[in-house]
């Protein structure tokens, strides 16, 4: 009786790990590069790297940008979904936006916090 309650305890803290474990499996598997811009850069530099650079990779998918009015939110309002990319067309990209006018870098954020 004793080896059945056990196996019955082990069984349960086994789901309740895995459950724990899935709850945010949407974040791990979501990546995005985030395109910074220089204070005062114009729209048209922001439409411009997306226009540009949005057809790298079939990987590399441009996001709609925001349509936010604070200039805080202007600074990294070009994005790209990354899920999918390998090294190279990740490179592709780095190069495509290191081109573009305006452009003061560019992050991969971690989206698991």
């Amino acid at each position: 009786m004793n080896s059945v309650r056990r196996a019955a305890i082990a069984g349960l803290a086994l789901a309740g790990l895995f459950g724990v474990s899935a709850c945010n499996t949407d974040a791990l598997s979501k990546r995005e590069a985030v395109v910074h811009f220089e204070a005062g850069a114009p729209a048209s530099d922001h439409q411009a790297v997306l226009a540009a650079c949005g057809h790298v990779s079939t990987n590399v998918v441009p996001e709609p940008m925001s349509t936010s009015s604070l200039p805080s939110d202007a600074v990294g309002n070009v994005r790209f979904r990354i899920d999918h990319a390998n090294d190279r067309e990740l490179n592709l990209l780095v190069q495509c936006i290191d081109k573009q006018p305006g452009v003061n870098g560019w992050d991969i954020p971690d989206l698991t916090n």
